[in-house]
């Protein structure tokens, strides 16, 4: 049975290994028997794991596992939160998509379990 899982990651990627365990949950929604929709927003501070050039060392394993097929398992990052923390589209890595925070709230809210990181 397919389930729609939303997480947020909501923390910089400095620091703490918040990144690297919401990309475990991730990987781990998406391997079992069942094609589950996962969504992963990068939200107020966790924006800034989104950027060019910031060090994905740690978390590089994790993210090659991730399909580019379109399959509805996608990276986000909040409209919004991108201009409280100044910012632009242009500093952003590839593969993220930009989303308002209302357009994020839906996805959350259609979900059958939300987790944050």
């Amino acid at each position: 049975m397919q389930k729609k899982v939303f997480i947020s990651i909501l923390r910089p990627p400095v620091g703490t290994s918040y990144y690297t365990e919401g990309l475990r949950l991730a990987l781990g929604v998406l391997g079992g028997t069942y094609d589950h929709e996962v969504t992963i927003a990068h939200v107020g501070k966790g924006v800034l794991c989104a950027l060019k050039g910031v060090d994905r060392s740690y978390a590089q394993g994790f993210l090659e596992l991730f399909q580019k097929d379109g399959a509805g398992n996608v990276f986000y990052v909040e409209r919004e939160s991108l201009a409280e923390e100044g910012v632009s589209k242009s500093e952003l890595a590839e593969g993220f998509g930009i989303a308002s925070r209302d357009e994020l709230r839906e996805k959350m809210l259609s979900s059958d379990a939300v987790f944050s990181f």
